[in-house]
């Protein structure tokens, strides 16, 4: 009987600092963008007033839309040894960012941030950014990028579904810093 191995995670990243601000200066950009114009047609008392008055709360509503894309998820799909990457953002659109097969990697670890990438290498970032779980490493080549590092943050069920799908030799090194997490699987 052969069983499939398949399992969804999705991984909510927390905003930067960076992001914080952004979607704040879209915000604010709009509203004073939306005050000058609803002063301005008032101003001089235009027939073009309720036109300024939609194009302020236009330009409101597209600059809440704009914040809202810097919500971005990402969610890991493994079946079977392969693994996809999604980038899900404002929880409607979805891109795929790698697709891999776990027997055609070159490596896997926990990430420390002392470590490096190799300069040639694509960096895919996946991971939720908050320190709160741990981030791993995937070294691979990928046909779109050649030399890739992936950056995810697995949560233990799914690094342990994943570990006998690594080749020998790589599940051997992995499993010395990595100890599995027994599930309870029906």
């Amino acid at each position: 009987m052969v069983t499939d191995s398949f399992m969804e995670q999705v991984v909510k990243k927390t905003p930067t600092q960076r992001d914080k601000v952004l979607g704040i200066m879209v915000k604010v950009s709009a509203f004073a963008l939306a005050m000058a114009l609803i002063f301005t047609a008032m101003a001089f008392e235009s027939k073009f007033a309720p036109l300024a008055i939609f194009l302020g709360i236009l330009a409101i509503y597209f600059s809440f839309k704009l914040a809202k894309k810097l919500e971005i998820e990402y969610e890991y799909i493994f079946t079977n040894g392969e693994l996809d990457i999604d980038k899900i953002i404002a929880q409607s659109k979805r891109k795929r960012l790698c697709s891999l097969s776990l027997n055609n990697i070159s490596e896997i670890g926990i990430w420390d941030d002392d470590m490096e990438v190799d300069a040639d290498s694509t960096m895919v970032l996946a991971s939720d950014n908050s320190g709160e779980m741990k981030e791993f490493f995937i070294n691979f080549k990928y046909k779109d990028y050649g030399d890739t590092t992936l950056f995810f943050s697995p949560n233990d069920r799914l690094v342990s579904m994943m570990i006998p799908y690594l080749p020998r030799e790589i599940r051997n090194e992995f499993t010395k810093i990595y100890t599995p997490v027994q599930t309870d699987e029906v």
